[in-house]
């Protein structure tokens, strides 16, 4: 006698947790002096999320823009979240500031385009 189970699982192996690869692409010098002191388990605990979010698709994020602190209340610059393990967060070497409202503004200016280009923006 078999017995029925009122669970409708497929008789398939189940799925864990996707697989993130990573993009290998180089950190520029500033992300290597900023990457250099955060813990990695942090860092990759933040990129398996942005992948998440991402549709798990590795890589730089559109419109996941922040203005990051380099020198503590002297230098901002502005970054982009990435989904990416070995580098999840990209750091404009070209866009620093002595400001953070001037880099907060600049990243904010950047989410603008990456949603125009995307057709997703409205007043």
């Amino acid at each position: 006698m078999t017995r029925e189970t009122s669970s409708k699982m497929p008789n398939q192996p189940l799925v864990g947790k996707k697989y993130m690869p990573t993009r290998g692409e180089d950190l520029n010098p500033t992300e290597m002096d900023v990457l250099k002191d955060l813990d990695p388990d942090k860092l990759s605990d933040m990129a398996e999320v942005l992948y998440a979010f991402n549709n798990y698709k590795v890589g730089p994020m559109p419109g996941f823009y922040v203005a990051f602190e380099l020198t503590p209340g002297k230098q901002w610059c502005v970054g982009q979240l990435c989904a990416d393990r070995a580098k999840p967060i990209k750091l404009f070497d070209n866009k620093i500031y002595k400001r953070a409202s001037t880099a907060q503004r600049a990243a904010e200016r950047m989410r603008e385009r990456d949603m125009e280009a995307l057709g997703n923006f409205s007043e």
